[in-house]
């Protein structure tokens, strides 16, 4: 099958065994590889050791984790031996969170003057066609993750010694549901991990450029008003069967019955792939003029607003294998644009001064202005 769809003779290419349980194994996979393309989830169970491995046999590492708990973590443990080792470590190079993360940054960088806030709606495209089922371990990331909420506010606040400037001006406040102009969207709350990805970025940008951090809400985007309310009730009966050990046993054990068909332990088949699309609409609101010191407050309100959207095939399965595939052969041939020697970082942190946008577009994600 492979052959089939590559071209490519791959019965000589060899193959590595690993496992998790086994840190010798983990080690002897990182001393041969210079990338490691970690996309075994749940990351809270087994992305920590590969990481360690990585580091260890002096590999850089890529993964596709969703998951702020794991990725903060890593950040917070291993940054420091990363940097030590001459290993960059970039976490969410799926499409949790590349269109978000990139596109926020190619926001930024075509914007005349400062951003303010930034406001990203992520839909199916206009042209998307059909429909697919989600992979049972997203649910169950999901699941973790909101049940453990309280350990990752624990976790940022080790994490985030330093606050960032206080902005003069806060972004539009917005209900549970409301429709976008710019992303032509019924919009609902995104509980992703998108928004920590971008917060990170900001973060790591103001530290280590001086850029000026925008703030960022995230939001889910449907053309239809009769779907947005569907999804507020699922997200009601969502957080009802998670509260409780039992209902969240049920949920788990029984995904396809519990959420209606949308999670299934078999995943989507590929045909039903085939048409799906994805655009991320990212609205900035800011000035069109730069201020020297990032520290420094506007003392009048934003004046200019941008658009931009981010585009490509299907989100959870070719889109994603783009940005994993196009993150590491950024860190193989561009690791002297990485910043430091090594450490822990976003993708927008890590990939700012490479060109990493240009390659995905040349591999059928777009980036465009829209307004």
């Amino acid at each position: 099958m492979a052959k089939t769809r590559t071209g490519l003779d791959l019965q000589n290419v060899g193959i590595i065994v690993a496992d998790v349980n086994d840190e010798g194994s983990l080690l002897n996979m990182a001393k041969q590889a210079k990338v490691v393309i970690n996309c075994v989830g749940p990351y809270r169970f087994y992305g920590e050791k590969i990481v360690s491995a990585c580091i260890k046999g002096a590999a850089n590492h890529v993964d596709i984790s969703g998951e702020p708990e794991y990725l903060e973590k890593v950040q917070l443990r291993y940054s420091k031996e990363a940097q030590d080792n001459g290993v960059h470590v970039v976490g969410s190079c799926g499409f949790d969170s590349i269109p978000a993360d990139l596109g926020t940054l190619y926001l930024q960088d075509i914007f005349p003057g400062d951003v303010n806030s930034v406001e990203a709606v992520v839909s199916l495209d206009d042209t998307s066609v059909g429909s697919a089922s989600i992979n049972y371990t997203t649910l169950e990331c999901a699941v973790l993750g909101l049940i453990h909420n309280k350990d990752l506010k624990k976790l940022r606040q080790e994490l985030y010694t330093t606050p960032l400037p206080k902005p003069a001006y806060k972004p539009e406040p917005r209900g549970k549901l409301f429709y976008s102009n710019e992303a032509e969207r019924w919009c609902l709350p995104n509980l992703a991990s998108d928004r920590s990805v971008v917060v990170r970025s900001q973060r790591l940008h103001y530290e280590l450029e001086k850029r000026r951090p925008a703030q960022i809400n995230v939001y889910f985007g449907t053309s239809s008003l009769g779907t947005a309310i569907g999804g507020i009730f699922f997200g009601i009966f969502f957080y009802f069967m998670t509260s409780f050990v039992f209902t969240r046993n049920l949920l788990l054990k029984y995904p396809e019955l519990f959420t209606f068909g949308l999670f299934t332990r078999k995943g989507p088949k590929r045909s039903d792939l085939s048409g799906l699309k994805f655009c991320v609409t990212l609205t900035g609101k800011g000035w069109d003029k730069k201020l020297e010191d990032p520290d420094e407050q506007y003392t009048q309100p934003p004046n200019i607003t941008k658009v931009v959207q981010v585009k490509g095939p299907d989100p959870g399965y070719n889109s994603t294998a783009i940005f994993a595939t196009q993150s590491a052969m950024t860190i193989l041939k561009e690791k002297d644009k990485l910043p430091g020697k090594g450490g822990v970082y976003t993708p927008a942190a890590a990939f700012l001064k490479t060109d990493l946008c240009s390659n995905l577009e040349k591999n059928g994600i777009s980036f465009t202005i829209k307004k």
